[in-house]
């Protein structure tokens, strides 16, 4: 009897591997497992056990309207400890809008990077910490007729920065804080305009600029709980805030309340 109730407590107790939270922090999918849901594909490399990569189902969905785009991303657990763990990842998307209009060409490269650290206070408490610079490119032609053109290229880039807390309320049961702010958000742009008036007169016109966006600087708070069974995960709850889009990891201007939710299964 004495034996059965020790187990128990120590399953209630410890915090299983396979059971922490992911995104955004320094943990990844077991060596081995594959995570399928909503949002991700992800595999935890066989061995190469401090490898993940992954990519984002849902804009796969674009190719129906013409829209062909990929992205793959990947994460590398640099350090892992009894108590800290500090990973990398790495980000490619790429979107090509060629397809919605025979006059216009334009693509769209997305490259995150992130910088993640996990520390274990204790049995039930662990601390996150993220870094994360984003940058978004793209370059595009629009052909008004046979005698006009523009061609014109933009870069985007931000730096993010997040804590967290992951609480081990019992075995399956995790509750998550976090807190994002966004510090600075910087664009490029260039654009060159070409009109043929007649055989001997064309008209070229080309601009440049830079610019920093008060607009696109905010920050958010989200609080969710998360259910890990042997296989299924579901985590769910609600945030605060200018809202970070995934993927492409630029936040909503406005502040607003949103709702977080995902279902995956590990296996």
């Amino acid at each position: 009897m004495r034996v059965a109730i020790c187990t128990l407590l120590a399953l209630a107790g410890t915090a299983h591997a396979d059971e922490r939270i992911t995104d955004d922090t320094a943990y990844k999918t077991p060596e081995g497992k594959v995570r399928a849901g909503l949002w991700k594909l992800q595999y935890g490399v066989h061995r190469v056990p401090r490898l993940e990569i992954g990519t984002y189902t849902l804009p796969y969905t674009t190719w129906a309207f013409g829209i062909r785009t990929v992205n793959v991303h990947a994460k590398y657990q640099f350090y892992t400890g009894e108590r800290f763990t500090f990973a990398a990842s790495l980000g490619v998307a790429y979107v090509d809008l060629s397809g919605l209009d025979d006059q216009t060409s334009a693509s769209i490269y997305v490259v995150p990077i992130q910088l993640l650290g996990a520390w274990q206070l204790s049995e039930r408490i662990t601390l996150g910490l993220g870094l994360m610079f984003s940058s978004v490119s793209g370059e595009g032609s629009y052909n008004e007729d046979e005698n006009s053109e523009f061609r014109g290229a933009v870069a985007v880039s931000n730096a993010q920065t997040w804590l967290s807390m992951s609480l081990r309320i019992s075995r399956g049961w995790s509750l998550y804080l976090e807190t994002r702010g966004i510090s600075s958000t910087e664009a490029a742009a260039s654009g060159d305009y070409m009109k043929q008036l007649d055989d001997r007169t064309t008209v070229d016109v080309a601009a440049t600029g830079n610019a920093s966006i008060d607009e696109m600087q905010g920050a958010s708070s989200l609080l969710a709980f998360q259910y890990s069974a042997k296989r299924f995960r579901m985590r769910f709850g609600v945030g605060y805030g200018n809202y970070n889009l995934p993927m492409i990891n630029f936040i909503v201007p406005k502040a607003t309340p949103f709702p977080e939710l995902d279902l995956y299964w590990v296996f």
